[in-house]
């Protein structure tokens, strides 16, 4: 919102700055009456006064401004006296996972529970914040009773953080609540500081130059000027702060005792922003579409009711690739910088561009087929490899069997070997028993006359007499020794 005066100098600043979200202003064709949704409108006179209060804030801790910002698990507040920072504090959880989004309560909350290390990690954290901020705006509670306004940015789940549940943990009175109505990035000290300052500016321009608030001490007083609303100006700032404006408040209470808001609803309408059709063109991602709009005229740096411009909105490579290529056949017609076009693309560029794509994607299939033969070649080394050691195997299995019969020979060898020195050495011990007995019966007979009476028990081998000694026995066999019965035992088995 801003105040056009009739010397063609505009004050402009951020409507949240003066005025919440239910107020609006009445002008003098209106009636002064509560809106639908319980908000009210103000007379030009309450505006003017606003303005004043505004300018004449006292800097001793009774007028604070809180920006709250949250998302993504990154949480960051700050209390400003003026410009000076009081009180400041910053949070990070790892509540989201990457390249995934959105929350694990909000995964948990369409049916697909997952029981894994990482999302129960993250329900954890979100209770961490959640408790972490509560005990943050508990702590700051001082600061809100002293504050004339919060500014909040907290998009989707953040804002039911604050505002949703049987016991909010933020209960600041709802006509102190501000929605912050710019492009917010990562919630940071450094952004909270960035937001705040372009929040807390009073602008001043006019058609030719910008200029600022009391640039010339005795330049006229303001005259019968319009309230109206311009999505587009660049212009010097007047900030709000301690020292700032020292020289320049006393000033600016003169000009706005002088101000008589009246409704211009023409004008108004003509300077609305809103969006044009090489805002949809764009948006739509049609090239050849948003060529054909730029070609016509149509102004590239307008800006939509949220501050973006037709390249703002380009999603599509080709469509931003457009308008640089307009940008490059017409430098001097638009204000690129203020189109937000970042650079013009010319020929020589995509030439260029596509020359280095071509030698990338080259690479890119030579290292492909490189790879390709090298997993090849040792797919086809780890063949040869297991076959080698398979015919390894296999040799030395075959070599275990041939050397077990050899070693078997041997062993039959040596033992036919000794079973033949035993049937020898049994056979001499049988041929000498035997003449030992053929002795001794020729004895026996030569005797016999003479031994009449004696006892005829004998040695069942060598037949030897066992008249004296005491026999060995085996079942019914009686021997002189052990050497007797042994060889008895053999010649009965030899049979």
């Amino acid at each position: 919102m801003f105040i056009q005066l009739q010397n063609g100098e505009r004050v402009s600043f951020w409507k949240c700055l003066l005025l919440n979200e239910s107020e609006n202003i009445a002008f003098e064709n209106d009636k002064l009456d509560t809106t639908d949704d319980g908000g009210c409108n103000l007379q030009e006179k309450d505006v003017t006064e606003k303005l004043k209060k505004l300018v004449d804030e006292p800097r001793n801790g009774t007028c604070l401004r809180v920006v709250l910002l949250s998302k993504g698990g990154h949480f960051a507040g700050c209390v400003f006296d003026g410009n000076t920072v009081i009180a400041h504090k910053t949070f990070h959880r790892y509540v989201v996972r990457a390249k995934a989004g959105k929350r694990q309560s909000s995964k948990d909350a369409s049916g697909k529970t997952i029981h894994s290390a990482g999302s129960s990690l993250r329900r954890y954290n979100e209770l961490a914040l959640k408790k972490e901020i509560q005990v943050l705006l508990a702590a700051w509670k001082l600061y809100f009773a002293a504050s004339c306004c919060v500014f909040i940015s907290a998009p989707s789940y953040d804002h039911q953080i604050f505002f949703d549940g049987k016991r909010p943990i933020f209960n600041c009175p709802q006509h102190l609540v501000r929605n912050i109505p710019l492009t917010v990035g990562r919630p940071t000290l450094k952004e909270a500081h960035r937001l705040y300052k372009l929040l807390t500016q009073i602008y001043s321009e006019t058609d030719e130059e910008f200029t600022v608030f009391a640039k010339n001490k005795d330049e006229e007083l303001f005259q019968n000027d319009s309230v109206q609303v311009n999505g587009q100006f660049e212009s010097s700032r007047l900030d709000i702060g301690e020292n700032s404006e020292s020289n320049h408040s006393s000033i600016l209470e003169r000009k706005l005792d002088s101000i008589h808001i009246v409704s211009d609803s023409e004008s108004e309408r003509e300077n609305i922003s809103a969006s044009t059709p090489l805002h949809e063109a764009a948006k739509s991602g049609n090239p050849q579409e948003v060529l054909d709009l730029l070609e016509q005229g149509l102004d590239p740096c307008i800006k939509d009711e949220k501050g973006r411009t037709p390249y703002m909105l380009a999603t599509e490579k080709e469509v931003r690739d457009t308008f640089r290529r307009f940008m490059a056949m017409n430098l001097d017609k638009w204000d690129w910088h203020a189109a937000k076009v970042p650079s013009a693309l010319t020929k020589e560029m995509e030439e260029s561009q596509a020359t280095k794509q071509a030698e990338k994607e080259a690479k890119r299939k030579a290292r492909a087929k490189e790879l390709k033969k090298l997993r090849k070649a040792k797919a086809k080394k780890a063949q040869a490899e297991a076959a080698q050691s398979q015919n390894a195997s296999s040799s030395q299995n075959r070599g275990s069997t041939l050397n077990l019969p050899k070693l078997s020979k041997e062993e039959e060898l040596k033992r036919a070997q000794d079973a033949e020195r035993e049937k020898r050495a049994a056979a001499a011990e049988r041929r000498m028993a035997a003449l030992k007995a053929e002795s001794a019966g020729s004895v026996a007979a030569s005797s016999g006359t003479k031994t009449t009476g004696a006892s005829d028990i004998i040695c069942s081998c060598c037949r030897v007499s066992l008249a004296g000694i005491v026999p060995f026995h085996r079942y019914s066999y009686k021997y002189c020794s052990t050497t007797c019965m042994h060889l008895h035992k053999e010649i009965l088995e030899d049979g």
